[in-house]
């Protein structure tokens, strides 16, 4: 059975600062623990969602949240304080809309005259908190019209269609059938360089995907496509049921299928994704069942 697992990204960092009467002396301690979770996710790109920067302001610390994407990313920085207070409510999650910049909280020592230290941890996904699904929205198949292929795995299915992805669906098919858009939208992210997969974690960053941002602020993912199969081009607007990519069998998958969901951020460590309804008829709306074939129309 196809696998959809989304996994966190760690990538290991910390300043540590220790304040004195007389002046100030930093002791870097290099164990900064960033985590990036895409989709829950690895569908990953290699690139990072956001980088994290601080700037030292007499006795004040600005930290800062970039985003280095073309969509909204929401994340969580967690901390751990010792003579430390912080202006804004610790845990600490927002939206940082794309390609931005935002001073997101301030640090400022209790008592100047005693040690101070923190240190954070980061998580990151795409999505925006404030989305809310239009749930009369009806979704076409994301296959060309006149097509029929099989849910090889449907919501919560029990091989990896749990937590954050619980919503999620797995359309079983062969390697390099057209991919169609199942909603309008923006695209917003794509990975198209990867011809590496197998049903072994270590693939999960290997997937190829496409992201479309949809008009209620909700994302569609398109994902484990094929190599140089993209149709699309970040920024491009585009149409239900327009061609936008190849199915294929990259990343963490154990044979040829598609995986779709949509989803919004539920938090910087999760997404949410959404059980949305589909088009099985030119009239009848229902949500697909595992086992199931369904014809596009």
């Amino acid at each position: 059975m196809p696998v959809n697992r989304f996994t966190s990204f760690k990538c290991p960092r910390a300043a540590r600062f220790v304040q004195n009467r007389d002046n100030l002396s930093f002791l870097a301690r290099l164990l900064f623990l960033a985590v990036a979770v895409l989709p829950l996710s690895a569908y990953a790109t290699d690139q990072k969602l956001v980088r994290i920067s601080t700037q030292k302001k007499d006795d004040k610390t600005e930290f800062f949240v970039e985003n280095l994407q073309s969509a909204d990313v929401t994340v969580t920085v967690e901390m751990e304080l010792k003579n430390f207070k912080s202006d804004q409510a610790i845990p600490y999650t927002a939206t940082i809309s794309p390609k931005s910049k935002v001073n997101v909280f301030n640090l400022t020592p209790d008592n100047p005259q005693h040690d101070s230290t923190w240190s954070y941890t980061y998580y990151a996904t795409w999505g925006n908190l404030t989305a809310h699904h239009d749930d009369s929205y009806v979704y076409t198949l994301p296959f060309a019209a006149g097509m029929t292929f099989p849910v090889s795995q449907g919501f919560h299915g029990k091989y990896s269609h749990t937590g954050g992805d619980c919503y999620s669906i797995d359309f079983k098919m062969p390697e390099g059938t057209p991919v169609h858009a199942a909603r309008d939208g923006i695209v917003v992210g794509i990975k198209d360089d990867s011809d590496t997969g197998g049903g072994d974690k270590k693939y999960e960053w290997d997937a190829n995907y496409i992201l479309i941002k949809h008009s209620d602020g909700t994302f569609g993912h398109y994902v484990h496509l094929k190599k140089g199969g993209c149709q699309v081009h970040l920024g491009e607007t585009v149409s239900v049921g327009q061609w936008i990519g190849l199915s294929g069998n990259t990343g963490f998958s154990t044979g040829p299928h598609l995986h779709f969901a949509v989803f919004k951020a539920q938090s910087g460590k999760q997404r949410e994704t959404l059980p949305i309804k589909y088009h099985t008829t030119p009239v009848l709306a229902e949500v697909l069942s595992e086992g199931h074939s369904y014809r596009a129309f």
